[in-house]
């Protein structure tokens, strides 16, 4: 059962690019200042591209740690090749990953694995502004998909209108398929603890309603859930609402508290209808030694089934960051939980991960994770090696 769970969290997660928290070493402590949706994640804007190029990746001889250079070429739509009008934006991720696996005593396997394959665009014109995102998955990726093949759907993670409240943009309102405002958004998808809120970057969008302000010292969202729209029967669905609030004292701390409430008709596992729960604190600190960056995260989850034992508990997350050279990031994660029917005991995972943003909108990562799972069955450990490429237009 471990193993069918890790291949389908690996399998089925693709991450949309470009949503590091660890920016705010660089006082970037609203994500509305370089992205389109304003909690973070998915397209960039003009200014996000731009900063990028000169923040993001290593830089190069005369150019390297000036954070005053020109971003040149990269910061446009395909290395500006397809000019495009100032209403208009493309973009694109592509994303490839050699996993190697070892799950309890059962031998080493690998797989290569097309993590994304998507093309986006962005359309602002005045105070209204729509997103939309189309992809192809060969696997996994079904609670996304608008084709309804076992395999091989075309996958839509987000699209979305919106309309800007004031002229500094300050205050959005949205309506469409969108990530759900909830704790850290995170390019790691794959944590335990975005699989047991359910607010993962990949496939965990809902269809709703949402209002969004993003001020010089505090920001939030919130959104009513309802449904996901790309799945059936309605009886799938979901219908709640998700939100988070957070707080800058300063432009290198910030803090803030999550809440989520869903509930759905039948659950496709238990298939009685289940109220699920997620609450929470979360914390960034670009600390006075400037390479390193934590982040972390707490929440409470409940899964309540009809007539069925509850699932319960606390599930967290540390991470460090350090980034000794522009653009070469080592990180250590680590999770622990006890989310889960009684008696099941704690489950712990740790990542080590070495990123580098080695050329304009390239990067490679990888990733060495190790877990620690209970289980009715008993304890059971695992290891991974992931090894990914990374590209977006």
């Amino acid at each position: 059962m471990l193993a069918v769970a890790v291949l389908a969290v690996l399998e089925l997660c693709a991450g949309d690019a470009r949503a590091y928290p660890w920016m705010i070493r660089h006082d970037y402590t609203a994500c509305a200042q370089c992205h389109v949706d304003p909690s973070g994640g998915g397209p960039l804007s003009a200014y996000g591209r731009a900063m990028g190029e000169v923040l993001l990746r290593t830089q190069y001889g005369e150019h390297a740690r000036d954070e005053a250079a020109e971003p040149g070429p990269g910061a446009k739509f395909a290395w500006g090749a397809l000019p495009l009008p100032d209403w208009l934006d493309l973009g694109g991720s592509f994303r490839v990953m050699s996993l190697t696996q070892r799950i309890g005593d059962s031998p080493l396997a690998n797989q290569l694995i097309w993590m994304q394959t998507d093309l986006s665009a962005t359309i602002q014109a005045g105070r209204w502004v729509a997103a939309g995102s189309l992809g192809y998955a060969p696997k996994g990726g079904l609670q996304a998909a608008i084709t309804r093949g076992p395999d091989e759907n075309l996958v839509s993670r987000y699209h979305w209108v919106g309309y800007h409240l004031d002229e500094d943009r300050t205050m959005l309102v949205r309506a469409g398929r969108m990530n759900l405002p909830f704790g850290v958004r995170d390019i790691l998808h794959t944590l335990t603890i975005r699989t047991a809120t359910r607010t993962n970057i990949d496939d965990n969008q809902q269809h709703g309603l949402a209002f969004s302000y993003s001020g010089s010292n505090l920001r939030g969202e919130v959104m009513a859930i309802l449904g996901n729209f790309q799945i059936r029967p309605d009886d799938y669905r979901e219908r709640g609402y998700s939100g988070y609030f957070e707080w800058t004292p300063v432009t290198s701390l910030a803090a803030g508290v999550s809440s989520r409430i869903a509930h759905v008709n039948l659950d496709p596992q238990y298939l009685v209808p289940m109220w699920r729960h997620a609450h929470g604190i979360f914390g960034r600190w670009a600390t006075p030694w400037k390479p390193l960056v934590l982040t972390s995260e707490i929440d409470y989850v409940l899964d309540s089934p009809k007539d069925q034992p509850r699932s319960a508990g606390t599930q967290g997350m540390l991470q460090a960051d350090i980034e000794p050279w522009q653009g070469i990031h080592y990180q250590l994660t680590g999770e622990a939980g006890d989310f889960g029917p009684r008696g099941f005991g704690a489950s712990y995972s740790g990542w080590v991960t070495f990123n580098w943003f080695f050329f304009s909108h390239m990067d490679i990562r990888i990733d060495g994770v190790f877990e620690s799972v209970s289980s009715p069955a008993g304890r059971t450990g695992a290891q991974l090696l992931l090894a990914q490429y990374h590209l977006y237009l």
